[in-house]
């Protein structure tokens, strides 16, 4: 019974597949009579060509990585931002815990975007930090900022 009720699912997948398939196959009617209709429109004047504003510039260009170094006390916490100049628009950002002992006695409580008050613009990357451990740490937190377009 049980081979039989596996077999009768097999089939009915195998049918459904064959069915999908033969219904979205290649219609080469409606692709001939597409391409006929496409070679008939007619050819744009000068009036009707786009005006489009110039491209930005490539996005490599005006990315800026700002960091900063920090410490943190053993049995303590803390938090520290590092933020966008100007008219920079934060995109991303990280913390980063150095050496000794990068990933022992160290919690991350808090990361995230930092927004300035009253103006809610995002303006950079805040890490907060709880060290639990008997030795110093050394953290870095990064922010990757976009320049305006010129």
């Amino acid at each position: 019974m049980h081979i039989a009720r596996s077999f009768r699912l097999l089939m009915t997948g195998a049918a459904s597949g064959s069915v999908l398939v033969l219904s979205c196959g290649d219609n080469l009617s409606v692709k001939a009579s597409a391409d006929a209709a496409v070679d008939a429109l007619p050819a744009p004047d000068a009036a009707s060509t786009c005006n489009c504003p110039p491209a930005e510039p490539p996005l490599a260009d005006r990315l800026v990585l700002h960091d900063g170094f920090h410490d943190l006390d053993p049995d303590g916490q803390g938090g520290t931002s590092v933020g966008c100049s100007g008219d920079e628009r934060a995109i991303s950002g990280s913390c980063t815990v150095f050496s000794p002992y990068p990933y022992q006695d160290v919690i991350l409580r808090e990361s995230g975007f930092e927004e300035s008050f009253p103006d809610p613009r995002i303006t950079g990357w805040r890490c907060s930090y709880r060290n639990t451990g008997t030795i110093r740490i050394r953290y870095r937190v990064m922010v990757l900022c976009l320049k305006p377009a010129p």
